[in-house]
């Protein structure tokens, strides 16, 4: 595991040449989840009952890593780009009062019925990275769109496109996590954000901010890592 602080750079690959078979595959291993009754889930010792829907992202590989690296943490979250509300639901379950925000209405009602069902209490609102979210977080989780999109990637499933499509280099949403995150992490806050190496991550953290490696796990087709970020 690494950190990066300052002028010590994370190695910065770029996007690399995209094949044509992860967005089949990312689509394939979603739609097990999407049309997927309820799924009983272990995160750290930790049993959650998510239900999918044809219209949302459901849990994958990428959202168990990334609700595994959680951890211990305390205080008020808030987890961008909900889907299911799995990260969202293991945070409240562990006592954190808990914000979760989608674009996709098909995702916040699921993330009612999961919360509902897992017999938690989440705030969901509609809300597109931070615009319209107030105050500071000590835990901010998202697993943002990461594949590199051209515009001859776009399927027309919205709602699916909205879950992957990352922009061009596959940073768009990452890059917008990162340029708004100091002003809603709290003091000794601590931000978890996925990333696949289809996209690579910026080299550098913002100004003020440090990254670590905590968890990673390589697929067929991707290396999926988890970024702890804090104040430095």
């Amino acid at each position: 595991m690494r950190e990066t602080n300052g002028p010590t750079l994370d190695q910065d690959t770029g996007p690399p040449a995209m094949p044509l078979y992860p967005r089949s595959q990312i689509a394939c291993r979603s739609n097990r989840a999407r049309g997927a009754g309820m799924v009983s889930y272990n995160v750290n010792g930790t049993e959650l009952q998510i239900s999918g829907h044809p219209e949302v992202y459901g849990p994958s590989d990428d959202t168990l890593l990334l609700a595994g690296a959680i951890g211990n943490a305390r205080g008020r979250a808030l987890e961008i780009g909900t889907g299911s509300g799995m990260a969202a639901i293991y945070m409240a379950k562990r006592g954190l009062e808990v914000v979760a925000t989608d674009i996709n209405p098909h995702a916040l009602r699921l993330a009612r019925q999961n919360a509902r069902q897992n017999g938690v209490s989440i705030d969901i609102v509609r809300a597109d990275i931070f615009d319209g979210i107030g105050g500071r977080f000590d835990t901010i989780v998202f697993n943002p769109p990461y594949l590199p999109t051209s515009p001859g990637d776009v399927t027309g499933d919205r709602w699916f496109d909205a879950s992957v499509n990352g922009g061009p280099d596959g940073l768009r949403f990452t890059q917008r996590f990162l340029g708004g995150l100091r002003e809603r992490l709290s003091g000794r806050g601590k931000a978890f954000i996925l990333s696949s190496s289809l996209a690579g991550f910026p080299a550098r953290p913002p100004p003020g901010l440090a990254w670590r490696v905590v968890a990673e796990a390589k697929l067929d087709f991707e290396l999926l890592e988890v970024r702890r970020i804090i104040h430095c």
